[in-house]
């Protein structure tokens, strides 16, 4: 960065905000299909945060596309199941996700950190002349004027004005550029946080024929377990009234555990715990001129089901060749469908799937338990969880993403 102000002019490039895996994709996504991009990251380097780490099948097709599924397979863990048990009961259902075999190549989920994915995906735009990345950049206002968006950026140096094209903005939940431009972010807190612990303990000690992806439910309490290529997480909803030195004692936590999973005698060895809150939100726009919104700057909800960022990757995707074919035809139609549709799938779809498995609990058993034992219900259940229903198309087990970007 360069102190005072300094203006550069490319006509066609498109200006990423944020280096998280939604901005990085659409950067490669973009670059890809010859379009100049500049990604700016108000952090001095890509976060190593322990963030999401569900990547459905639909995502993986993208990463497909991307040209990073190779590694990301190889370091995550694959998940074949998904069970619901109760403490009195035991296992109530189980679903087997190769049952998608003819819905996608990818008929799994995989667990793996964002903060392992990221570098591939910048690794990746590093292989296009036309892309740049500057760390410890923030853009901190975006402008629509004389066709084309400048971004003001700040960095420890001063700051500076960029101008493109288009500015996709992938800042994250806070987004600076959508306070900035007045984009309502409406919604509301979730009553729980949510706590993890993470061991690695195999908690098949405690639960026998435990999946990969297991809910534990006794009443309304309830464990999510989850594999990962290291460790568990074991995840534990709370109250927000609980303090969260309150709830990070070890006592309070075994307490907690045995609420469900009785058979826990003590606390299992912890490599890390952490605590975070979640809300559900999405923004009243997803385009300003030509800004436009994506991923956390657009919708968050809760975490069950690990469906936000991929969601977040999915409106990378469809944004990125939707720019790239106004770029080259002139046809803005895809861009005006990315705004309208994107914003339908946030609050008529992401929301409600992850809402309705922290609802009340007896109801979400008893629709897991009846979905199980009907084929077709299965089938559907399914491909609802891996979001290849309302993922950007064209996804499935015939063409390769690499095709579709043709």
């Amino acid at each position: 960065m360069h102190s005072g102000t300094r203006q550069t002019d490319m006509a066609n490039r498109v200006i990423v905000a944020g280096a998280g895996p939604v901005g990085l994709a659409a950067a490669v996504a973009l670059a890809d299909r010859g379009v100049p991009v500049l990604v700016l990251e108000k952090r001095g380097r890509l976060t190593a945060a322990s963030k999401a780490s569900t990547f459905h099948p639909s995502t993986l097709e993208i990463l497909d596309a991307l040209g990073v599924i190779a590694p990301v397979l190889a370091a995550g863990q694959r998940i074949d199941r998904i069970q619901y048990r109760t403490d009195a009961a035991g296992i109530i259902a189980e679903y087997d996700l190769g049952l998608l075999a003819n819905e996608t190549r990818y008929p799994f989920r995989l667990h793996l950190e964002q903060s392992r994915v990221t570098p591939l995906l910048l690794d990746r735009l590093a292989e296009h002349d036309h892309a740049e990345i500057r760390f410890g950049a923030e853009v901190v206002d975006a402008v629509n004027e004389d066709g084309g968006v400048t971004a003001v950026v700040a960095g420890p140096a001063g700051s500076e004005t960029v101008r493109g094209l288009y500015l996709i903005a992938a800042d994250g939940a806070r987004s600076a550029i959508r306070d900035r431009l007045g984009i309502a972010f409406d919604g509301s807190a979730y009553s729980t946080k949510v706590l993890r612990l993470m061991t690695d303990m195999d908690l098949e000690a405690w639960l026998p024929g435990l999946a990969p992806v297991t809910y534990v439910f006794n009443g309304e309490k309830s464990i999510s377990l989850l594999r990962m290529p290291d460790c568990w997480r074991i995840i534990i909803r709370l109250p927000v009234s609980v303090p969260d030195e309150e709830a990070l004692k070890p006592e309070w936590m075994l307490a907690r555990l045995r609420e469900v999973l009785p058979m826990a005698e003590r606390l299992p060895p912890l490599i890390n715990t952490d605590i975070y809150s979640a809300s559900k939100r999405v923004a009243a726009r997803y385009r300003d001129g030509g800004v436009f919104l994506a991923g956390d700057s657009v919708h968050v909800t809760n975490t069950r089901g690990g469906m936000n960022m991929n969601c977040g990757l999915h409106d990378a995707w469809y944004l990125a060749g939707a720019m790239a074919e106004a770029i080259q035809t002139g046809d803005l139609n895809a861009l005006d469908a990315y705004a309208e549709e994107r914003h339908r799938i946030a609050t008529d779809f992401l929301i409600p799937r992850t809402d309705r498995s922290v609802g009340d609990a007896t109801t979400w058993l008893e629709t897991v338990r009846m979905r199980a034992a009907d084929p077709e219900a299965t089938r559907a259940f399914l491909v609802e969880g891996a979001m290849l229903d309302i993922a950007p198309r064209p996804f499935g087990a015939g063409a390769t993403s690499r095709e579709a970007m043709q």
